[in-house]
C-alpha cells in the first residue's frame, strides 16, 4: 500500500467521522479496499466504526452490498421457486434467543421457501451459524449443496462467514469484529441467490427505512423490515416483540411505502416474559430449547414469539391474510409437531454427512426428553 492510498482513505474515515455522507459508488469503493484487505487493519476497523456511529444512508449500506456481492460472493440459483429469506441483523439492546431460524424451520414447515444468509455471533451470544451448526446442520458446505437444500427441503442457510460462500475478505472481517457494522445489514443482504422477498429485523428504529429504501434498490419487490420493543419502549430487538409495541416498514410490489406500527394484543397475544425469551449461557442448551420449540413443548413466551415472527413470513408470501390469521396458523403448526420433522429432513439433505446430523438432532430430542 502507497502513501498516496493510505492518505485517500484516511480522507474518507475524516469525512466519515465529520458527519459527511459517501455517496453509493464512494462507499462501494471504500469497501472494495476494506474486503481486498489493501487497508491497514487499523484503517479498516476505523471506517467501520465510523460509518456506524454516523449513521448509514441507504446509498451507503447500498455501495457496501455491492462490494460484497459483486467481488466477494458465490452466487447460486434456484429455479421455478419463491424464495423468501428472513434475519435479524443484530446490534439490538435487548437480546433474546435466536427466534428467526425457529420462525425459519416453522414457516418451512408451513410450505414457504427459505434461502437463508447468516452469520456467527458477533453482538449475540448465538448467531443463526451457532445454531444451525449445534442442530446438525452442516454450515461449511458450498453454495450448490446449500440450493439443493432449498429446492429439496424448503430450507436453507448460507453461511455468511465461509470461504465456500464468501472466499474474499467478508469472513476475516466479521471473524476479527465484535461490535455492531454496516456490514450486519449489508452483508446478511449479499445472499448468493438473491430473494425478491425479505423479512428482516434491524437493530434500531432509526434502521428500518433505510434498510428498507435499500432492498428496493437491490431489487426486492416485497419486503418487511422491523424492530420491536420491551414493555416499557427503553430496550428494543431485532424481531418482532411480544413484549411491546413493534414498528415496521412495508415495500408493497408497487414499490410504495408504509410504516405502521402493531402491539401483542392486536394480533391476539397476551404479552410475553422477557426471562423466558432472554437467551441462555451455551449454544448447546440453545438448541436444546429450539428442538422443544418445535416438538411444540417450548416454554409460553418463547413459543409465541416465534409464532409471531413466523406469521410476518406467513402474511408477506400470502399464507395468510393477516398477521392475527397468521399467528393461529404458525401456533397450530408448531403445536403439533411437525417443524421438528422439517429439521430432520433439512439437517439430512443440507449435509455431506447426513447421518450425523441426523443422529446429533435425535441426541438433542432426548436432552429435550422428546419422544421420536
Amino acid at each position: 500500500m502507497d502513501e498516496q492510498s493510505l492518505r485517500s482513505f484516511g480522507q474518507v474515515i475524516n469525512s466519515l467521522m465529520a458527519g459527511e455522507n459517501l455517496t453509493r459508488q464512494m462507499s462501494r469503493e471504500m469497501f472494495c479496499e476494506i474486503l481486498a484487505g489493501r487497508q491497514p487493519d487499523i484503517h479498516q476497523g476505523a471506517a467501520l466504526a465510523a460509518l456506524r456511529m454516523k449513521g448509514e444512508t441507504a446509498e451507503e449500506i447500498a455501495g457496501c452490498f455491492e462490494a460484497i456481492y459483486d467481488l466477494d460472493t458465490n452466487k447460486g440459483s434456484i429455479e421455478g421457486l419463491q424464495v423468501v429469506e428472513n434475519c435479524g441483523t443484530g446490534m439490538d439492546s435487548l437480546k433474546t434467543f435466536n427466534i428467526s431460524t425457529i420462525s425459519a424451520i416453522v414457516s418451512a414447515s408451513l410450505g414457504v421457501c427459505l434461502a437463508r444468509h447468516g452469520a456467527r455471533a458477533i453482538t449475540s451470544r448465538c448467531g443463526t451459524v451457532d445454531l444451525c451448526e449445534a442442530l446438525g446442520v452442516d454450515v461449511e458446505c458450498d453454495v450448490d449443496m446449500v440450493c439443493r437444500s432449498i429446492e429439496s427441503s424448503g430450507l436453507g442457510l448460507f453461511n455468511g462467514m465461509s470461504p465456500s460462500v464468501h472466499p474474499g475478505g467478508l469472513g476475516r472481517i466479521l471473524s476479527q469484529i465484535r461490535f455492531g457494522s454496516t456490514l450486519n445489514i449489508a452483508a446478511s443482504l449479499a445472499n448468493p441467490v438473491l430473494p425478491r422477498i425479505g423479512v428482516r429485523g434491524v437493530g434500531s428504529p432509526e434502521q428500518i427505512e433505510p434498510a428498507l429504501n435499500v432492498m428496493r434498490q437491490i431489487g426486492y419487490q416485497k419486503a418487511i423490515v422491523f424492530h420491536g420493543f420491551d414493555r416499557d419502549g427503553l430496550r428494543g430487538m431485532d424481531e418482532l416483540s411480544t413484549l411491546g409495541v413493534s414498528r415496521l416498514g412495508i415495500l408493497k410490489e408497487n414499490g410504495e411505502t408504509e410504516f405502521l406500527e402493531i402491539r401483542p394484543e392486536e394480533v391476539g397475544l397476551p404479552g410475553g416474559n422477557y426471562e423466558e425469551i432472554r437467551p441462555y449461557g451455551s449454544v448447546e442448551e440453545e438448541a436444546v430449547d429450539a428442538v422443544k420449540t418445535l416438538a411444540g413443548r417450548g416454554n409460553k413466551s418463547r413459543t409465541e414469539i416465534v409464532a409471531l415472527n413466523t406469521a410476518v413470513i406467513l402474511w408477506i408470501v400470502g399464507k395468510s391474510s393477516s398477521l392475527r390469521e397468521g399467528v393461529d396458523i404458525a401456533l397450530k403448526e408448531i403445536m403439533s409437531g411437525k417443524p421438528l420433522t422439517k429439521l430432520i429432513e433439512w439437517v439430512s439433505v443440507q449435509n455431506r454427512n447426513p447421518d450425523e446430523g441426523i443422529e446429533r438432532v435425535m441426541t438433542l430430542s432426548d436432552k429435550a426428553y422428546i419422544p421420536y
